[in-house]
């Protein structure tokens, strides 16, 4: 390229892109500060919970968050994800009515959750199993308000105006370490408290974000869409995405389930310990990722799916591998930190688990891309093998190698998953 060419292209090309690129720096800046401020108060009182806690509570408590992360999967599937989809979308110009019908849906539904986590709980204490019966008892009351939550934190990336987000994010951090803290010093804090404690803070936080986003809408009144529409079409797009987040479950979660039947709440905890150290890397990823569906919505409509699948695969990539690294070299000493001297001696074991993030980088990317191109039943089809592998080798390696063979199955399952998508990803490109 001459001097020439190389002016022309600065000048025609690069200094006109500066101003989109540096909006879209901006906007993943706050992507990601959003998901680091909501996931960092959550991993910091899950740390705590492992230092203060006996073994086998800290596991009774993370077997019903497991739960928990099954009813949120469910909830993606048929609130959020349409959600991104059609709000960035076909009711882009009516977002105010449609995300006010999605919220009055969402009350009346998860009640059922309530009646249903209370009545486990009830029943736990009853037959003498004080640990589950409290975790399953907070958990009841904490999940219609958590995944409040989860949806109008959403809403502000189909804006994408990710900014809304963090604000409530920055509010859920304060509010949520400081009634934990609280907590702590009355000596009240265990499984029970620690999640009623996230689900009023998110009462509050959810409040806030979606005055923001509501405030962000304000304008000439347009035609809204029927509850019943809505009802419709998410249902049409979410039945998939329902299947598929029922199934993403089992590769990463049921291992909370495996191990206390195999083996003891005791390992089960220490399964959490390790998983807690790979969640500022997933949540990181996972912020992007919400930004990404939008953002494929756009790149097919403007024929650019090539380069977008590139660099957003690129980006989750590359900060798996950094992270990956770090654990290698500092994933001991880090253990040891975080934990005190309860779960040392599992160095090895967490830097086999490490491998997960950078596998997950690859399909999430792929997902993202067939959820914008509103062919969610493909992703049921990869989460299906991925099950399948879970349950099928996942119970016979946790059977026989306990922590180690759970890993292992973790991922295997993890990376059939990305075959799968890859392969449907390239035969529909």
């Amino acid at each position: 390229m001459t001097a020439s060419s190389a002016a022309r292209f600065v000048q025609n090309k690069l200094i006109p892109a500066l101003p989109a690129l540096r909006r879209w720096v901006g906007r993943g800046f706050w992507a990601v500060l959003d998901q680091a401020l909501f996931a960092g108060s959550n991993f910091l009182v899950g740390v705590l919970l492992a230092r203060w806690l006996e073994p086998a509570a800290y596991g009774a408590f993370s077997t019903a968050y497991s739960v928990f992360m099954l009813v949120g999967t469910l909830h993606t599937g048929l609130w959020t994800e349409p959600m991104l989809v059609y709000g960035s979308g076909r009711f882009r110009e009516s977002f105010r009515g449609y995300q006010r019908a999605l919220i009055a849906d969402h009350w009346r539904l998860l009640f059922l959750s309530t009646l249903a986590f209370t009545g486990v709980g009830g029943f736990f204490l009853l037959r003498g199993a004080s640990e589950l019966g409290l975790s399953f008892l907070g958990l009841g009351v904490a999940t219609p308000l958590i995944l409040y939550l989860w949806l109008v934190r959403r809403s502000a990336y189909v804006l994408i105006e990710p900014r809304l987000a963090a604000g409530g994010g920055a509010l859920y951090m304060v509010l949520y370490l400081g009634c934990a803290g609280g907590l702590f010093r009355l000596g009240w804090l265990n499984e029970a408290t620690a999640f009623l404690a996230m689900g009023g803070t998110a009462l509050v936080a959810g409040g806030f974000i979606f005055s923001r986003v509501q405030k962000r809408l304000a304008g000439p009144a347009t035609a809204e869409p029927s509850p019943g529409q809505v009802r419709r079409l998410h249902w049409e797009y979410g039945r998939w995405a329902l299947l598929a987040g029922a199934l993403s479950w089992v590769p990463g979660n049921i291992y909370y389930v495996l191990l206390p039947v195999f083996r003891s709440l005791e390992e089960v905890a220490v399964f959490k310990a390790l998983s807690n150290l790979l969640m500022p890397v997933l949540h990181f990823n996972g912020a992007l990722v919400g930004l990404f569906v939008p953002v494929f919505v756009r790149a097919i409509n403007q024929k650019r799916v090539y380069p977008t699948l590139f660099l957003c695969g690129g980006i989750l990539v590359l900060s798996a591998l950094i992270y990956m690294g770090v654990l290698m070299v500092w994933g001991e000493p880090l253990m040891r930190l975080l934990y005190g001297e309860k779960f040392t001696g599992y160095g090895q074991a967490l830097v086999l688990l490490s491998f997960w993030p950078l596998i997950n980088a690859g399909s999430n990317t792929l997902m993202a891309y067939l959820r914008a191109s509103e062919r969610p039943q493909w992703i049921a089809v990869a989460y299906l093998f991925a099950a399948l592998v879970a349950l099928g080798a996942g119970s016979w390696l946790t059977l026989q190698y306990g922590l180690t063979g759970a890993i292992v199955s973790i991922l295997l399952s993890m990376f059939s998953l990305l075959v799968i998508v890859f392969s449907i990803s390239w035969k529909i490109r």
